[in-house]
């Protein structure tokens, strides 16, 4: 099991990636926040309440998509273009990393150079 101060570690590297990456966290399997957090100096866009229903949202997305793992392969990512930010998830174990960033983020390069710093 990965350490909640290790989840910080890997969420500050994602973090260095780009200054456009707003928020990095690892969600667990109930949907909670266990590491990372919001980009110092940048304003959440919802309350708390919003963010964890986010949080469950997404983790149950991720569930229903391993239903297709072994036709498909597993995911490696997912990303949403939203109209306000770009919402990105990466399976790490039995969490989920979550970033969100500007919608000007290179989405054909930021994705890859997340998964090589989960590779390490």
């Amino acid at each position: 099991m990965i350490a909640h101060n290790d989840f910080n570690k890997i969420c500050d590297k994602i973090m260095g990636i780009d200054t456009r990456i707003r928020f990095v966290g690892m969600i667990d399997q109930d949907g909670k926040l266990v590491g990372g957090g919001m980009r110092s100096g940048i304003k959440p866009m919802g309350d708390k309440k919003d963010d964890e229903s986010l949080y469950c949202g997404i983790v149950t997305r991720a569930k229903m998509r391993q239903g297709f793992d072994s036709v498909l392969g597993r995911v490696s990512f997912a990303m949403s273009y939203r109209e306000k930010v770009v919402i990105m998830s990466f399976p790490v174990k039995d969490n989920l990393l979550l970033l969100s960033a500007e919608k000007e983020i290179d989405l054909s390069a930021t994705p890859f150079k997340v998964l090589e710093l989960l590779r390490h």
